[in-house]
């Protein structure tokens, strides 16, 4: 199991977070990330003959692994739409090569075991023209499918589906979140355009706390 180190940063950010009545660590932990503040990942097993930037790129997955269930929690979705299976569970599917490793699966098992909302994570594997893709909330698209980034978008039409990735130009081609570096953390774009057509709402937080958001795309 993996164990989510929340570090606050200055009294200011402290007072942010008690302006929310959420409960236990696990939601805390959650919400300290969306607000940007430091967070270490650790692993329970340290990781053996890998290189530092292998562990580094690691480390990196598993905290984009937290931001896309975050991304679940502070987006409206429209009322058709607003879970995918009939249990509540919302889904995170990945198109591409998956850079996550095993991080989505074990964060997947730790907010079952912590009682938190549901997610299942589903792997659609290389783009092809004939998949569905709209059979998820949240869609990852792989800097794998950089060629294909256009295709994706288009065949979703306006479904509404959450589109992540973390490659240049994915909001020029009608992505909706880019994951960026900034400051030394992880960061990101938003593309409000995209996700009002998909009838999505990005919630005050999120789009404070971005370093860019673009409209008219």
């Amino acid at each position: 199991m993996q164990h989510y180190t929340v570090l606050i940063a200055d009294a200011s950010q402290q007072t942010a977070l008690k302006r929310h009545s959420l409960t236990g660590f696990g939601n805390f932990a959650l919400l300290a990330v969306l607000l940007s503040l430091l967070v270490t990942v650790v692993c329970a097993a340290p990781l053996q003959r890998v290189s530092y930037a292998q562990q580094q790129a690691v480390k990196e997955y598993e905290l984009k692994a937290v931001y896309l269930y975050n991304f679940l929690q502070f987006v409206q979705w429209p009322d058709s739409k607003s879970v995918v299976s009939k249990d509540g569970t919302m889904v995170i599917g990945i198109v591409g090569e998956s850079p996550f490793g095993t991080a989505l699966e074990d964060l997947q098992s730790d907010i079952q075991k912590s009682g938190m909302k549901p997610v299942r994570i589903v792997h659609y594997g290389d783009y092809e023209a004939d998949m569905d893709l709209t059979t998820c909330n949240l869609l990852f698209v792989s800097s794998s499918e950089k060629g294909n980034f256009r295709k994706i978008v288009a065949g979703l039409g306006n479904a509404p589906v959450l589109t992540v990735a973390d490659s240049e130009n994915f909001l020029l081609s009608g992505g909706m979140i880019n994951l960026v570096r900034s400051g030394g953390k992880i960061r990101w774009s938003i593309n409000r355009t995209a996700a009002d057509r998909a009838g999505l709402r990005f919630s005050s937080q999120l789009l404070s706390i971005a370093v860019k958001i673009v409209e008219g795309r």
